[in-house]
């Protein structure tokens, strides 16, 4: 019988971890080209997030410029009013109630003259309109104020809320968005 002789294609040594038929591969795989790809998307999504290309114009913001230029000149002047009659000093109760009334007086006329001439598109318009409903709403707070402190020495300025906001938070919001800093709550109250 004779005797096989030993093949001479397969190495007699095992060959070095990972290398051979079984080992890993080195160069592309299709786990590896996928796990580059994913790398690579997260990386641009964080870039273009962080480069304000997704960034929209807050819906409240006004098109019509000109009208918000008048409104802020307009409530510029009337805040320098209520600032200058808030600086008298501290006055009774009575008195204090009586410059809120004259203060509130004097914000529902300029509530007035801003809805009319409205802003030019109706977009604009129909952001404006609710708008002057918060300012009214918000009158409507300093007036129930303005009635308690003249009761009650510790009555408090409370408004209402909208969005889950108080409603004074809401019209500077707006005011703020709009580049009509003037045109914020008056700080005559509270």
């Amino acid at each position: 019988m004779a005797v096989a002789a030993p093949r001479t294609d397969t190495p007699l040594v095992a060959p070095p971890d990972g290398a051979g038929p079984g080992g890993p591969r080195h160069g592309f795989t299709v786990g590896r080209v996928l796990g580059v790809a994913a790398m690579l998307a997260v990386a641009l999504f964080w870039l273009w997030i962080f480069s304000g290309a997704p960034a929209k114009q807050n819906p409240d913001r006004l098109d019509d410029r000109r009208w918000v230029e008048r409104a802020e000149a307009a409530c510029a002047t009337t805040m320098a009013r209520i600032d200058t009659r808030e600086a008298v000093g501290r006055r009774s109760r009575v008195q204090r109630a009586d410059d809120i009334d004259t203060s509130s007086a004097e914000l529902r006329a300029l509530l007035d003259g801003l809805a009319d001439p409205p802003p030019a598109s109706a977009g604009d318009r129909e952001v404006v309109e609710r708008w002057l409903a918060d300012w009214r709403d918000l009158l409507g707070d300093r007036d129930a104020y303005a009635a308690a402190i003249r009761t009650d020495p510790d009555a408090r300025f409370v408004t209402t809320e909208k969005f889950n906001d108080p409603l004074d938070t809401v019209v500077e919001i707006f005011a703020d968005v709009n580049d009509m800093p003037s045109c914020g709550p008056a700080g005559d109250v509270g």
